[in-house]
């Protein structure tokens, strides 16, 4: 009878401890619904206007909800609240990354985190591993708990900042909503929802834990610094003649250099034409790939584990003699900077001529205005920086005048020269035209298109031209510093 007693007893705690688990897993899940005002890149001195999205987060060690960077930016307004709760706190934007689609939220009203037990963080799962996807999706206030499996790990695209990273495929749905949400195994988040397959069906991806921790470690000093890159284009090297041409041994296997970025963390240390042989002792095969548990990566992983000014130790094949290098990383900002979120465009206004940096939010809002793929694209594609060119600057558009008449029909036309000379970046085209001596400022143009303006007349212009389209300043603030 005491033996059947303390069976009893036991199945009964164990009830109460699954139960307990369970209810402070849903507990520790939240609705995240952001306010947010995006820039308008067709007219950068300006803004789009308010909107909203909602979307899922996780409370975890510190106080703090785990989250999607792209469901808080462009935020103006956080409102968090609990699964099973009506009651919305106010939450800020504790640290963020964009490129991994990562952010932390701090809600400082305490009686948040009341009966709150935060959810930990797990280590890499495996293909094959059952998962549930926790969330709010399509705007809903009730809790939804969808189950999959991991079917594939492997280097996607993030759609959020057109960066590769490690990512893990499940094949359970992620919809609206979803996004931020935690995928748990064992009661431990495994990663977070972020993007859907459009052309699959249950075809789901999440940031990884790798990523996540990688995200969380950063931000230990204070100072979050994000995750470093070459800054290098290379090439396969699948053919057996390329290889005998660069002197390869049988059994000798990578990747050639073809390009290298300025400024990059291999700018000045590696050349075209290396072979990259392997990086910290990891041989890199003809694909591109490195081991990596019982399938395969691009061996860009290898770079994305580290930390800005972490070294990294590449050995290489020039001239056909083999050489050990150590590289520096740096964060990797390339000529098209890559989709910016918080930031508003950079812009100059001379003579009502609109100057902009090229970036990939510009690409976009030509896209979206016009619905097909800009030509843009096509002209600058294979485009790298140089010491002369660390920006790809582009006459927006023209706002009419009398002193810029014949050239208000263009519009996203690459500049090439200002008086004669390459400008790097805006802040250059800005200083050549402010300290010009010549009457005429000559504006050189892709396609051989060239404007000529008086000078004097308009630089008087310009503030007439401003006020006329109610455009408060010449440039962004950025450039007035």
């Amino acid at each position: 009878m005491k033996k059947k007693i303390i069976f009893f007893i036991f199945l009964f705690i164990i009830n109460i401890s699954f139960s307990y688990g369970q209810i402070n897993l849903e507990n520790s899940i939240v609705k995240i619904i952001t306010i947010n005002n995006s820039p308008d890149y067709s007219q950068p001195w300006q803004m789009l206007g308010q909107s909203s999205v909602s979307g899922s987060g996780c409370i975890i060690a510190g106080k703090k909800i785990l989250t999607n960077a792209h469901i808080v930016s462009n935020s103006t307004f956080i409102q968090v609240n609990k699964s099973g709760e009506t009651k919305k706190y106010v939450a800020e934007v504790f640290a963020i990354d964009h490129e991994c689609d990562l952010a932390l939220l701090k809600v400082d009203d305490e009686d948040f985190f009341k009966n709150i037990i935060p959810l930990k963080i797990g280590n890499m799962p495996e293909i094959g591993d059952a998962v549930k996807v926790y969330g709010f999706p399509i705007g809903g206030d009730k809790l939804s708990m969808t189950k999959g499996i991991v079917s594939r790990i492997e280097i996607t695209q993030y759609s959020h900042s057109l960066r590769n990273f490690i990512s893990i495929q499940i094949d359970a749905a992620i919809n609206p909503g979803n996004s931020g949400g935690p995928v748990i195994v064992n009661n431990k988040v495994v990663g977070v929802a972020f993007q859907s397959f459009d052309k699959g069906q249950n075809i789901g991806y999440a940031v990884p834990s790798v990523m996540i921790r990688h995200f969380l470690d950063d931000l230990k000093d204070g100072k979050y610094t994000g995750f470093p890159g070459f800054g290098i284009y290379t090439q396969n090297l699948g053919n057996d003649y390329f290889r005998k041409k660069l002197g390869m041994r049988n059994g000798q296997t990578g990747i050639i250099i073809q390009e290298i970025e300025y400024g990059s963390s291999a700018f000045n240390i590696l050349k075209k034409e290396d072979v990259i042989l392997s990086i910290d002792s990891i041989k890199i095969e003809n694909d591109g790939t490195i081991p990596y548990r019982k399938s395969r990566l691009d061996y860009s992983f290898l770079v994305d584990l580290k930390s800005v000014g972490d070294y990294i130790t590449l050995k290489i094949l020039r001239d056909k003699k083999e050489l050990d290098v150590k590289i520096k990383l740096k964060n990797y900002i390339p000529i098209v900077p890559r989709t910016e979120y918080d930031v508003k465009p950079t812009y100059y206004i001379f003579g009502g001529i609109v100057f902009v940096p090229l970036t990939v939010n510009y690409i976009y809002s030509l896209w979206n205005s016009s619905g097909q793929r800009p030509s843009l694209l096509d002209r600058i594609i294979y485009d790298i920086a140089t010491p002369e060119r660390k920006q790809i600057l582009v006459l927006q558009q023209v706002l009419a005048d009398e002193t810029n008449k014949g050239y208000h029909d263009f519009s996203n036309l690459i500049v090439k020269k200002v008086n004669g000379k390459i400008p790097a970046d805006i802040k250059d085209l800005i200083n050549i035209i402010e300290n010009l001596k010549d009457q005429y400022l000559i504006i050189d143009l892709e396609n051989l298109n060239q404007i000529i303006l008086e000078l004097s007349e308009s630089k008087k212009a310009t503030e007439l031209i401003l006020k006329r389209y109610g455009i408060n300043f010449d440039r962004s603030e950025d450039l007035k510093q």
